[in-house]
């Protein structure tokens, strides 16, 4: 169903059943199933040895694009001519999750770093393009599987195609693939507004919604805050992305809260600021409405000295009416010097006006902690307003 056209109801105009078609029933059958894929379980190909589980051959050095089994598609708008590549149906912000269980059954002492993307292809020079998400993960143990996964909110233009990639470390020897099963491997993506403006297209706020009453005239505002108002909030959601952090953290520092060296929001109720006294500048995004937001975060980092396999994790804290309710995502590095990431994502609530921030500890005797190496997408934290 192609994305309806918005318009407001007049004065002495008459709500005949075309119009209400217009104005009220397709909107609503609109919204209420946007454009949305899911891919689940990848094709698997060759022979297995005893003890290989069937999965989608990786090699060290190589990147390589996911193939993903096209007799397990569920697909709305979205279309794909060789399982790899999905082409966006509609302008619009669409939210984007990949996730793969690789296996491999020799391990160095180090561990073997594997690297997950999601990739878009822009249509006609425009919109998103080149690696929009980017984690790397270690893979420690011979035998056993390590779920790598990346997630993204971003704007799409009509056309664009997406793809999920991976990268096995040039070092590593033996068999390697991604797990075949559709419980190991998935790659979705759905529709959060159809915004036909461009990313920095302007939010409509939440809309004022009240109860019909008996007996009571409906006036043109009423009904445009009812029908117009309501979807046009659904079109632009407000939002925002932050990129770009940096950290050092010394042996025996607890934690750091994390700096954001730039943000892009939609609504200017976001706002980028100083958590507290006492911490640094840019360490807090405020938000502007109470209710539900999906936030996605992924980040890495690294350890410069101390013992070779050392834990770290980031935790969000939400300061505010909302208590200290926290996120909490953890991972292990045993490669010095090397890039190691989380992901994640999740639907938290937030109250107006209370500050979102990411903070990072690392654990481990004499270790040093810092950012990793970034290409300015691979330390992203955002959020959207889905309701309240």
């Amino acid at each position: 169903m192609t994305k309806p056209t918005l318009t407001r109801w007049q004065s002495r105009e008459i709500p005949t059943p075309a119009l209400m078609r217009e104005r009220v029933t397709d909107p609503q059958k609109y919204y209420a199933n946007m454009p949305n894929f899911s891919a689940r379980g990848v094709k698997i190909g060759g022979a297995f040895p005893v003890g290989v589980p069937p999965n989608q051959p990786l090699y060290a050095g190589q990147r390589r694009d996911v193939i993903w089994n096209r007799t397990t598609l569920s697909t709305r708008g979205f279309t794909t001519t060789d399982g790899i590549r999905f082409r966006i149906p509609e302008d619009g912000v669409y939210h984007v999750t990949f996730n793969a269980a690789v296996w491999g059954n020799t391990v160095r002492a180090v561990g073997e770093n594997l690297n997950a993307y999601i990739t878009a292809d822009g249509a006609n020079g425009l919109g998103a393009s080149g690696d929009i998400g980017h984690t790397t993960f270690q893979h420690q143990h011979a035998g056993s599987y390590t779920t790598i996964r990346v997630s993204i909110t971003e704007y799409f233009t009509k056309g664009t195609s997406i793809r999920s990639q991976v990268y096995l470390d040039s070092g590593a020897t033996g068999r390697w693939g991604i797990a075949s099963s559709q419980f190991d491997a998935d790659f979705n993506a759905f529709m959060l507004s159809p915004s036909a403006g461009g990313w920095r297209q302007a939010a409509v706020k939440p809309p004022n919604l009240t109860p019909w009453k008996d007996n009571a005239a409906v006036s043109v505002s009423d009904m445009n805050r009812q029908t117009f108002d309501t979807f046009a909030h659904l079109e632009n959601r407000p939002r925002f992305t932050a990129r770009g952090t940096s950290f050092n953290v010394s042996a025996g520092q607890e934690k750091v809260a994390l700096p954001w060296s730039s943000m892009y929001a939609n609504d200017s109720g976001f706002t980028l600021r100083r958590l507290a006294d006492g911490y640094a500048d840019r360490t807090a995004i405020t938000v502007p409405y109470s209710g539900m937001y999906l936030v996605n975060f992924f980040c890495s980092a690294q350890h410069t000295s101390g013992v070779d396999t050392a834990s770290y994790g980031f935790q969000f804290k939400i300061h505010g009416n909302s208590g200290s309710a926290r996120i909490l995502a953890q991972n292990t590095t045993t490669r010095i010097n090397q890039d190691c990431s989380v992901a994640l994502e999740d639907l938290i609530y937030l109250g107006a006006g209370e500050p979102l921030n990411v903070r990072f500890y690392g654990w481990g005797t004499g270790t040093r902690w810092v950012s990793g190496k970034s290409d300015g997408r691979i330390n992203t934290l955002g959020a959207v307003y889905m309701g309240g």
